[in-house]
C-alpha cells in the first residue's frame, strides 16, 4: 500500500535538477514543493511534515546533512531520501545515523524515481497507519481487541523486530523479525518469560528498565550476534506509560545494522592495509637515502647506482598504489567522468594483443588468438581497454618461461564472453578465494619476484560491475589461470 497524492518536498540547489524532479512527480499527481537553498528547506521542510523529502547532500549555503537533522529533529519519522552525486561510505554511515531512509545517486532514471518514490510512500503509509492505528488506540480502548489482527499485519511487515512485555515480564506481543534477528530456535507463546527467550546481553538492559533504573526513559544498546560484523543489531527498549505516568510494560525495537558495521570495518582494514602497502616502500626508499647522504658507499655518484634504481622502482610502484587508491576512492564515490560510446571490442582487444607481443617474445610465449569480429558494446573505451589490459598483462607476468596464452572472444546470447587464459603460476584454492579483495597478492615462492599493488583486479572488477556484467576465474595451482569476462552487447544476435 502507498500514498497516492503525497505532499513532498525537493530541497536541490540545482534548477534543473530540481524542477526535473518536481515535474517527474507531479505527472505522478503528487504535490510538490521545492527549496533552492537549505535555509528554504529546513524552514519548509520543519514547518509541514512532508509525506517524503527529496534532499540533496551538497547545497551551497549549508551541508544537506544539517538540512537532514534539523527535519529528522522536528519529525522522527520522517522519510527523507538524499539524492546526491558525492556518495560515499562515510555519507551513507552519517546520513543513515541521522535517521535517511535510503539513498539516489545522480543521474537516475525517472524509473529508478519512480520505483524509490513509490518504496518511500509504502512505508509513509505504514507509518500513518501505525500512528493512526496509535491514536484511536487512545481514544478507544474498549476496541482494541477488534484491531489485534490488523496490528499484527502491521507489524509483521515492519523490517524491525518488535517484542512487547508486560508489568510480569511476561511476551505478550511479537514479530517474526523479532524472532529472526534474535535467531531464537524455540517456539514463543504469550505469556512466555521474557529472560527465558532473549539472550543473555540483553537481560541488564530490560533489568534496569523494570527496575526503574533509566527514569523511564528509552534504552539503546548495541547486540553483536555474529562478530565481528556478520549480524549486528541495534537495540532500543523504551517503556510503556499510561496517562497516569504508571509502566505497564517494555517494548523492545531491534534493527539490523550489520550493513553499517560491516561499512565501518572494511573501512577500518581499508585503511590499516593502505598504511601497510605505503610504509614498506618508504622505508626502503628512506634507508636508500640515508646511504647516499652518509656516503656510506663512497664518494662516487656510481657506488650509489643500484640503491638510487631500486629508489626509483618503489617510487613507480607508490605511483601506482595512489592511483589505484584514486580510481577506487572515485568509483565508490561515483565520481569517474565517462565517455560512453560504442566499442567495437574486438579491434580494442586485437590491438592490446599486439601491444604485448614484444613482453610475449622476451618470455618466449605463444599466443593462440580467436577473436569474433564485429563486438559491439556500449562502454568508455579506455575503462574497458584497463580491464583486457590488466588481464593480458597478468598472463604474461604470472605466466611461465616458454608457456601459452590464450584469447578468445565471441557472442553469447546477448552477451559478449571474452577469456583469456595462461599456462602459469595458478592459484590455491584459498587464494581463489580472496582474488578481488584489496591489496590481495598470492603469497608463495613463484610470486616472490613479481611486483604488483594488489589493487589491479579489484578496480578490474568493479569496472566490468558496474556494466552489469560479470567476471570469472578457473585456476589450477602451477598449472594455470583462465579469466573469463561476460559484457552486455548492444547488438542483437
Amino acid at each position: 500500500m502507498r500514498i497516492d497524492k503525497a505532499k513532498i518536498l525537493v530541497v536541490d540547489d540545482e534548477m534543473g535538477m530540481r524542477e526535473g524532479i518536481k515535474r517527474l512527480l507531479e505527472i505522478e499527481n503528487h504535490q510538490v514543493d521545492t527549496a533552492e537553498t537549505g535555509a528554504q528547506g529546513i524552514s519548509l521542510g520543519t514547518a509541514f511534515e512532508y509525506d517524503l523529502y527529496l534532499l540533496d547532500l551538497k547545497i551551497g549555503d549549508c551541508d544537506g546533512t544539517e538540512v537532514l537533522r534539523q527535519i529528522k529533529a522536528r519529525y522522527p519519522e520522517a522519510i527523507c531520501v538524499i539524492v546526491t552525486a558525492y556518495a560515499s561510505i562515510d555519507t551513507a554511515v552519517e546520513t543513515t545515523r541521522l535517521g535517511a531512509y535510503h539513498y539516489i545517486a545522480k543521474p537516475f532514471s525517472p524509473e529508478e524515481l519512480y520505483h524509490l518514490v513509490g518504496r518511500a510512500l509504502e512505508r509513509r503509509w505504514y507509518i500513518l497507519e501505525a500512528r493512526r492505528l496509535r491514536e484511536e488506540q487512545e481514544r478507544r480502548l474498549m476496541e482494541v481487541a477488534h484491531e489485534k489482527s490488523r496490528i499484527r499485519t502491521i507489524i509483521n511487515t515492519i523490517d524491525d523486530g518488535i517484542v512487547v512485555v508486560n508489568q510480569e515480564k511476561q511476551i505478550v506481543l511479537w514479530n517474526p523479525r523479532f524472532v529472526k534477528l534474535l535467531e531464537i530456535d524455540r517456539k514463543i507463546n504469550v505469556g512466555d518469560l521474557v529472560f527465558d527467550i532473549l539472550p543473555e546481553n540483553l537481560h541488564e538492559q530490560f533489568n534496569q528498565m523494570f527496575a526503574g533504573q533509566t527514569e523511564l526513559k528509552a534504552i539503546k544498546q548495541e547486540v553483536v550476534i555474529h562478530a565481528p560484523a556478520k549480524l549486528v543489531i541495534m537495540v532500543n527498549t523504551t517503556p510503556i506509560i499510561n496517562t497516569s505516568g504508571e509502566m505497564l510494560g517494555v517494548v523492545s525495537v531491534l534493527r539490523d545494522i550489520s550493513e553499517l558495521k560491516q561499512l565501518d570495518l572494511l573501512k577500518s582494514q581499508f585503511i590499516n592495509m593502505a598504511a601497510h602497502e605505503l610504509k614498506a616502500p618508504l622505508s626502503a626508499i628512506k634507508g636508500y637515502v640515508e646511504l647516499l647522504i652518509d656516503r656510506t658507499l663512497g664518494e662516487t655518484l656510481e657506488s650509489y647506482k643500484q640503491q638510487l634504481d631500486r629508489s626509483r622502482e618503489r617510487i613507480d610502484a607508490l605511483v601506482s598504489l595512489i592511483n589505484d587508491l584514486l580510481n577506487i576512492s572515485r568509483m565508490e564515490a561515483g565520481t569517474i567522468r565517462r565517455d560512453i560510446e560504442p566499442i567495437d571490442l574486438s579491434n580494442l582487444l586485437t590491438h592490446t594483443v599486439e601491444f604485448f607481443h614484444t613482453d610475449m617474445d622476451k618470455r618466449s610465449l605463444t599466443l593462440d588468438s580467436s577473436i569474433e569480429p564485429n563486438l559491439v558494446m556500449d562502454a568508455d573505451r579506455e575503462e574497458i581497454q584497463r580491464v583486457f589490459t590488466n588481464l593480458i598483462s597478468n598472463a604474461i607476468k604470472y605466466n611461465k618461461e616458454n608457456g601459452k596464452i590464450t584469447v578468445n572472444a565471441q557472442r553469447d546470447n546477448g552477451y559478449i564472453r571474452v577469456q583469456i587464459a595462461d599456462t602459469g603460476i595458478g592459484l590455491k584454492p584459498e587464494e581463489k578465494e580472496h582474488l578481488f579483495e584489496e591489496f590481495f597478492r598470492a603469497k608463495n615462492p613463484l610470486t616472490r619476484n613479481i611486483t604488483g599493488t594488489g589493487l589491479g583486479l579489484t578496480i578490474l572488477k568493479k569496472i566490468v560491475d558496474s556494466y552489469a556484467g560479470r567476471i570469472e576465474v578457473e585456476s589450477e595451482f602451477e598449472s594455470g589461470s583462465t579469466f573469463t569476462v561476460i559484457l552486455p552487447t548492444n547488438q542483437i544476435n
